[in-house]
């Protein structure tokens, strides 16, 4: 039997601090139980320290976590150092081959099985608008149009899922027509509701209802929408309209909804931490991304711990995303074990692919 305290810890995802478990964080996981665990670069040394740490952090877990990480290739490749480059999502558009999104998937997918984790936060989902600003998605997306993504994105997911890794789409209900990045400040997408339907809420709505694509969880974006919330400037993240009524109610989403980092500048700027905690829960999050600060992570444990004794969120709600959780854990396949020739041949694919890219991308604007 899970206590309270280990239940609310099931909708923890949490960031650790290096590459190896000190007490401290083999305490914070013995407490909590996180219900996910996101690794960064400050995590990554080497093949064999990675497998070591997914092995350790699934030791001390009574329940095996959600092991991820941001593996999307480009500006955002957290293995590039232990694995080689990967190619970004505009440079394969560009190449015009959804066979590489394909392969890309694939191979990413080897690579982190090898490592022990079961799944990636991409792909991005957000479609790239030509007139924003720096608001951190350059090169992340898989194209301005709506069908773009879908093609891409959907083969890209097709490749990493069929080969035992679960994908995450982000960031909704899209981010992609933004002039700020949501690490600093809270964006606000002025988008109408009519335009959001038809483009960036369209690559969410195909991807949910494909078979082979289908997205088991979904991060929600730290971004306000006046077409679902007026001017009130309330993230996507804290947002009842937007992550049960849309997401949940009028798209039929039945998986994992994922708040983004409550670390970040948009809500931090925004809302005080604990109550932000609680309003992601109230909104319909199933878990919440806390990246950085252990103190953190064991204060989002106690405020969702006084909000269910209070009853401010009531148990019936927590076992919602408890069972929401397991449904997905259930997807996950075991980790291959680790092999140092098994990641080189992986990495010698990656290479080719990452070559195929450029050379592809490369005769496309030769003859555009």
């Amino acid at each position: 039997m899970f206590s309270l305290e280990q239940k609310i810890g099931q909708l923890l995802f949490i960031g650790l601090p290096g590459p190896s478990l000190d007490a401290d964080t083999q305490q914070l996981i013995k407490t909590l139980q996180p219900g996910g665990v996101i690794l960064f670069t400050r995590n990554l040394e080497s093949p064999q320290q990675i497998a070591e740490l997914t092995t350790d952090i699934r030791r001390f877990s009574r329940v095996t976590p959600l092991i991820s990480i941001d593996q999307e290739g480009g500006r955002v490749d957290r293995l590039r150092k232990v694995a080689g480059p990967m190619p970004s999502a505009k440079q394969i558009v560009r190449a015009d081959d959804a066979k590489l999104a394909f392969e890309l998937g694939v191979v990413t997918a080897d690579l982190l099985r090898l490592l022990g984790l079961n799944m990636n936060f991409a792909p991005v989902l957000d479609i790239e608008s030509p007139g924003a600003g720096p608001n951190g998605l350059e090169e992340r997306c898989w194209g301005s149009q709506a069908m773009t993504v879908i093609r891409f994105a959907g083969t890209y997911l097709e490749g990493l899922q069929n080969h035992g890794i679960l994908g995450c789409g982000k960031h909704f209900p899209g981010l992609g027509d933004t002039s700020v990045d949501a690490h600093h400040t809270l964006p606000t997408v002025n988008r109408s509701e009519k335009h959001l339907w038809a483009e960036d809420l369209r690559v969410y709505a195909d991807l949910f209802g494909t078979l082979y694509t289908r997205v088991p969880a979904v991060m929600i974006a730290h971004a306000s929408y006046p077409a679902f919330d007026g001017h009130a400037g309330i993230p996507a993240s804290l947002s009842w309209n937007i992550v049960t009524d849309l997401l949940r109610k009028r798209m039929e989403f039945s998986g994992v909804a994922i708040c983004d980092d409550l670390e970040m500048g948009a809500i931090n700027k925004t809302i005080e931490f604990s109550e932000a905690v609680i309003r992601a829960v109230e909104a319909g999050n199933d878990m919440l991304l806390i990246c950085s600060r252990q103190e953190l992570m064991y204060e989002a444990q106690a405020a969702l711990i006084r909000a269910v004794e209070f009853g401010r969120i009531t148990r019936p709600r927590l076992e919602t995303s408890i069972d929401r959780i397991a449904k997905v854990k259930a997807m996950v396949m075991a980790p291959q074990p680790y092999s140092a020739e098994a990641f080189r041949r992986a990495t010698e694919r990656l290479a080719a692919i990452y070559r195929a890219v450029v050379e592809a991308s490369a005769l496309q604007e030769s003859v555009s």
